[in-house]
């Protein structure tokens, strides 16, 4: 075993050669993972979602990479035509690996109803990252690589630090089109500049990936967001289930402890915190999935018609959106049969495209398990969605989402813990959600 055997070899064992390129393309590869991986969380995707996005960028980077080198160096490969899919000789270009990663990454958002745009923003920096780290290998053997180096680690850190991050004005699509800006002027500094081997006849390519991230920016500028699907938590944000909620704890009272010792304090935290957490409080010595089952129980047992209502403007406010033409959802912690019931009963249901209880999703809130499901039944995705609930736990989920969140406050008690969360909006009367969908701005966290 010998180690540094020379300028572009790690080590050899007898026959064997492990070359710096193969080792920082392996770390280049795990480092955009990783970071793509912390994107598309934000956005709330899974793992495996990131995992079925590295192998096709991976398949699109190669492919794409490959044809373009093919293209620059033609007369070569017409020498002797097999040698074209020679891949393990060699031979890539950077450009094509853009344009091929962002054609995958394209057909991959069309299927699972994602936007392209915003995928491609999280993709473009991981990609800045992995040529970084990649090239490093070659630098060894070519001083002069690190210039073309250094070029795509401050295009990273643009990309990443500046264009990336929510400031006024920004447009969901513009670190891609910076990404692609910056890719091909690099390309064609290091092909003046001489600083790149694998950057030869690539002037048309390069203007035309130019032009094209030119083209991408101004587009993006000037479109519209897409009209976003609109959820809803249920009590306390449409109906106003406050004296029925009372009713409710009063019984566990009169069971389990004392109806005098129910204080307006007590009353108060109810509202103010999930439904298990204010019995964890107010009943320490009871288990609060059991009283939890047995409150629901006992609230399913009566109609309460007369103690439930609708919140000022919300009916007014629900029919418009319908009217024009905004898909809506309910997610709530009710089972679906209670949500579809007390709609119906308020003459609402004919506005909602899909109404989600807690028996119809996996990881109830604060996760994003509903709203996620809730994307898919309207068959549109979670990428442009408004979420409106009046509960913590509403807002963390629409968070875990990356979802718009608005918060309403149908209990002032609660209005400093639901600001402390950092909701997109606030809002203390339903017919204001009308004026907020007018905006002109991505429907998403700002923070993604």
């Amino acid at each position: 075993m010998r180690f540094f055997p020379d300028s572009s070899t790690l080590l050899t064992i007898g026959s064997f050669a492990l070359r710096w390129y193969a080792v920082t393309l392996i770390l280049g590869i795990i480092a955009a993972y990783l970071l793509m991986s912390k994107g598309m969380k934000d956005h709330g995707y899974d793992v495996d979602t990131v995992d079925e996005m590295l192998v096709l960028c991976m398949i699109g980077g190669i492919v794409g990479g490959r044809l373009f080198w093919v293209l620059e160096n033609l007369s070569e490969y017409m020498k002797y035509i097999p040698y074209i899919f020679a891949v393990s000789d060699g031979g890539f270009d950077v450009l094509g690996a853009a344009i091929g990663i962002s054609a995958m990454m394209m057909y991959y958002c069309v299927r699972r109803k994602m936007s392209t745009l915003r995928t491609t923003d999280v993709i473009m920096p991981a990609l800045l990252l992995f040529m970084v780290i990649a090239r490093i290998g070659r630098s060894f053997a070519n001083v002069t690589v690190w210039f073309a180096n250094g070029l795509d680690l401050i295009g990273f850190i643009v990309l990443y630090f500046f264009v990336r991050p929510y400031h006024e004005g920004r447009r969901r699509g513009d670190v891609a089109a910076a990404g692609f800006m910056w890719i091909a002027l690099t390309r064609l500094i290091c092909m003046v500049m001489k600083w790149d081997p694998t950057a030869r006849n690539v002037l048309l390519p390069a203007a035309v990936t130019e032009l094209f991230g030119i083209l991408l920016y101004v587009i993006v500028h000037r479109r519209r967001p897409t009209k976003p699907i609109v959820l809803f938590d249920l009590d306390g944000t449409i109906m106003d289930t406050r004296s029925m909620v009372i009713q409710c704890f009063k019984y566990l009272y009169m069971k389990y402890n004392d109806p005098l010792n129910f204080t307006k304090e007590k009353r108060n935290l109810v509202f103010r915190v999930p439904l298990k957490e204010a019995l964890e409080q107010l009943f320490p010595d009871q288990d609060p999935d059991m009283l939890a089952e047995e409150y629901r129980k006992y609230q399913s047992s009566f109609s309460w018609s007369d103690s439930v209502s609708l919140y000022p403007n919300v009916k007014t406010t629900l029919d418009e959106l319908w009217q024009n033409g905004y898909l809506l959802g309910i997610v709530s912690t009710r089972l679906t049969s209670s949500c579809e019931s007390w709609l119906r009963q308020l003459d609402l249901s004919h506005c909602f495209g899909t109404i989600l209880g807690r028996d119809q999703y996996e990881n109830p809130k604060p996760e994003p398990g509903g709203i996620l499901y809730a994307g898919k039944k309207l068959k549109r995705g979670h990428d442009s969605c408004v979420y409106v609930g009046d509960g913590l736990n509403d807002i963390r989920s629409a968070k875990a989402a990356g979802v718009y969140s608005v918060a309403f406050i149908s209990d002032p008690s609660k209005k400093e813990a639901l600001e402390e969360l950092k909701p997109n909006r606030v809002i203390t009367d339903m017919s204001e959600l009308l004026e907020i969908l007018q905006e002109n701005h991505e429907w998403a966290d700002e923070n993604c």
